[in-house]
């Protein structure tokens, strides 16, 4: 493909393309990017139901939140989550306050370190050129960006799974190891165990590559030491994790709608692969390395083929491999795309060809992006910004208001028995306000009439009724909403100042 071009052509691009590989200053500007891109999304949506568990759960709303409140509800009402990410997470809430705002900032904060550990794993441990693909990869996969913004943990079980591969991998490289790097390697293993449940599988995995492939030299047992001695801190949560596999084991609401162990590795590596298959032959050429007994390959490879068959053992337990609940297995997308990553270096020598592919990669997750949205698995994505028609209207609710209407995504409705509810949240100062905007995945299945008399009860004559909904897509709620409030009510305002979303005043008399 070079003898195509003019030399002189030819010379300037792979020049550029050695600078960009060579330089600090693409990665930064594809980090900066990112940040940029998530903190422009910070306040488009309204906090999840699973947001909503995090943010109580480490003590939002309690006079004086502390630690051993933290740990008693995890203990007693979270029993399914170790308690790494929501002792961070309380850490981080008592520097910089308890806003939802403030606390998304934390999961953009562990998204972008996961990108910078992603570049110095490839860059420090693989070649320079792994490193700028690595970033370029992990940054433009649709499914991991998605989870930037929620109050949950999956941005930091990613980055600490990585600081665990850079770290171990780092001290089998290097010539000599020091006592710090001993104390690093324990850091890392507790870390990534208390990140999240399912870290234990991709755990196993590397300890399975350290005990049958790793060169057994005298810092083999130093690491394999201080492996195990994080293991045995985190040994007594165990009971507690039992328990909530006994939870979901028993709660059929937690096992609708599970995929078989086929079904689940299929939409792994659909979402892996920013739900382009072609990808795949880069995994397929990471076999070569493989055969030839690199290292790193053969490490990638143990270790995604023994945690992709622990998730699938325990999903055949406790069923949680719903497509709602793909978030439990971000960490095996990290060795997905190293793996692809070792395929590509392969095709190194062909310069444009890798570049090629690479803008394939980030053009195939943009448009999986737009075909599938990331309200697919992250409802409060696509849903009317309840919080930002609060701060609209704070100053002109008056007692008995009702804010009606509906929604493509979130529920509003959702309530916990020990974490309250969404509208809590917002509506915290307007306890004489209603909300009562419904989800269009509960009214699609009632006939006409019932959606009109459930508007009908709402209302309940009331004197002012604020009428917000998002965009009609089916051409059947608007209709019928305004059919209702037609009947009993003139509308006093039309007000299209929010983006993606219209707030309508109905009241007895506009004068």
């Amino acid at each position: 493909m070079m003898r195509m071009l003019p030399n002189d052509l030819a010379d300037r691009l792979t020049a550029g393309y050695h600078r960009a590989v060579h330089s600090w200053l693409l990665p930064l500007l594809i980090v900066f990017a990112v940040f940029a891109a998530a903190v422009l999304l910070l306040d488009d949506f309204p906090i999840q139901a699973d947001g909503l568990l995090s943010i109580h759960t480490v003590g939002y709303g309690d006079e004086i939140p502390n630690v051993p409140d933290t740990i008693d509800r995890l203990i007693n009402k979270s029993q399914q989550h170790v308690p790494g990410y929501f002792l961070t997470l309380f850490v981080w809430a008592k520097a910089v306050g308890w806003s939802p705002l403030a606390l998304r900032l934390l999961t953009v904060f562990f998204g972008i370190l996961s990108l910078a550990l992603m570049y110095r794993l490839g860059r420090g441990c693989i070649s320079k050129e792994a490193g700028l693909f690595l970033l370029v990869m992990l940054a433009s996969l649709t499914f991991y960006n998605i989870w930037y913004l929620p109050i949950r943990m999956y941005t930091m079980f990613v980055a600490a799974e990585l600081l665990l591969l850079w770290v171990y991998f780092r001290m089998l490289q290097r010539p000599q190891v020091r006592r710090r790097d001993y104390v690093w390697l324990f850091l890392a293993c507790l870390v990534f165990i208390n990140a999240h449940t399912f870290s234990l599988a991709v755990f196993v995995g590397l300890g399975l590559y350290h005990l049958l492939f790793a060169p057994k030299m005298r810092r083999w047992y130093g690491m394999t030491a201080a492996a195990l001695l994080a293991v045995l801190i985190i040994l007594p949560w165990f009971v507690i994790l039992l328990q909530g596999a006994e939870y979901y084991a028993s709660n059929p609401d937690r096992t609708y709608g599970a995929l078989n162990p086929i079904e689940m590795t299929v939409n792994i590596v659909s979402l892996g692969t920013n739900a382009n298959l072609l990808f795949a032959a880069l995994l397929l050429l990471s076999v070569k390395p493989v055969l030839e007994r690199d290292r790193l390959a053969i490490a990638f490879w143990v270790i995604l083929i023994v945690a992709t068959a622990l998730y699938a053992l325990v999903n055949l337990v406790v069923q949680v491999a719903d497509p709602t609940r793909f978030r439990y297995f971000v960490s095996l997308f990290p060795l997905m795309i190293l793996l692809m990553v070792k395929g590509l270096e392969r095709l190194k020598k062909w310069k444009f060809l890798t570049v090629g592919i690479l803008l394939f990669w980030i053009a195939s997750g943009l448009l999986y992006h737009r075909r599938v949205g990331p309200d697919f698995y992250v409802r409060s994505y696509d849903t009317i910004p309840i919080h930002l028609i609060e701060r609209h209207l704070r100053d002109e609710f008056q007692p008995g208001d009702l804010v009606t209407g509906w929604t493509d995504g979130l529920d509003f409705n959702f309530r916990s028995e020990y974490y309250g509810g969404i509208i809590d949240l917002y509506f915290d100062k307007h306890d004489d306000v209603v909300v009562a905007v419904q989800n269009v995945y509960q009214l699609k299945d009632l006939a006409d009439d019932e959606i009109a008399a459930l508007i009908l009860d709402s209302i309940n004559d009331r004197a002012r009724v604020w009428l917000a909904y998002e965009l009609d897509k089916t051409g059947r709620y608007d209709p019928l909403y305004r059919s209702v409030l037609y009947a009993h009510y003139q509308r006093c305002r039309f007000d299209e100042t929010l983006p993606n979303v219209v707030i309508e005043l109905y009241q007895k008399d506009c004068g």
